[in-house]
């Protein structure tokens, strides 16, 4: 009876196990013939994206719910994106190099000066010096200064002394510089002196058509002798200039400009002037 109940055990264990074999068998023909139906079902109904997110957004166990990232919050800046390529570096020009034809603070010349306004605000553009020479080795002429002399009488007297000038480009601009430096020592011991105001500078010097156009600073404007310096300063200038075969009249300028007088006496130099124009 023992023996017979064993038997009956081991034949029920045998047939659930067959059983259960079977069972998961035909579960499996019945995935694989239905397989395609299953995946449309889920793909349909987006179970397997809402499984693995939800996966995915799972912190720590002891703060279940967090995610990794945070929705960005109400004044937040986004997050710059990303190029797909490298940037294109930017090649800026190079700076210019000037030539001799751009005027720069070392190569620039008066002619290349802004032209000046008078008072009325009419432009006056002065023409550039008219050179005599070619700038080359230094040279040298022998020419007249004309300094003053008072006679006995009271008289201002315009006389000539012979004078070595030595220039480089045009005899004319050094002649005028040298007769404003003054008598020399010798001179002023003959009795020689210069009405030239302190102070006068020559700004530029051009000759055109028989004119010689001689700029001066406002100090050659005002004399402190009065009408006969003013007279006397004119003569020394004009002399000294006419000297030239080139040059029949000067024009004077004050600070490129032409003016009607000068001093507060009155001397008129509007037009060119002759040595005719200041004999008494």
């Amino acid at each position: 009876m023992i023996v017979m109940g064993k038997n009956s055990s081991r034949k029920r264990t045998s047939f659930g196990v067959l059983f259960w074999i079977a069972a998961i068998l035909l579960v499996a023909v019945l995935l694989m013939f239905n397989l395609p139906t299953i995946r449309s079902v889920l793909d349909r109904t987006d179970f397997v994206d809402v499984v693995f997110e939800e996966r995915s957004g799972t912190g720590d166990a002891d703060t279940p719910g967090q995610t990794d990232t945070q929705d960005p919050q109400p004044g937040d800046s986004p997050a710059p994106a990303t190029p797909d390529t490298e940037p294109v570096p930017t090649i800026e020009p190079a700076p210019e190099t000037p030539t001799s034809d751009t005027p720069t603070p070392e190569n620039a010349t008066d002619e290349d000066a802004a032209p000046r306004v008078d008072g009325a605000g009419e432009e006056i553009v002065l023409a550039p010096p008219e050179r005599t020479e070619e700038t080359g080795p230094e040279r040298s002429m022998q020419g007249n200064l004309y300094f003053i002399r008072v006679s006995d009488d009271g008289r201002i007297l315009a006389e000539p002394v012979r004078r070595t000038i030595r220039y480089d480009s045009g005899p004319l601009t050094k002649t005028i510089e040298a007769l404003i430096a003054g008598p020399s020592a010798d001179d002023l011991n003959r009795g020689l002196l210069s009405l030239v105001p302190q102070g006068t500078q020559l700004l530029s010097a051009r000759v055109a058509s028989g004119v010689a156009f001689l700029s001066f600073n406002e100090a050659f404007r005002f004399n402190p002798m009065g009408l006969e310096g003013l007279l006397a300063q004119l003569q020394q200038v004009v002399l000294t200039a006419t000297q030239f075969s080139t040059v029949d009249a000067v024009q004077i300028l004050i600070e490129g400009r032409t003016v009607d007088y000068l001093g507060g006496d009155g001397v008129y130099v509007g037009e060119p002037l002759t040595p005719q124009d200041l004999r008494s």
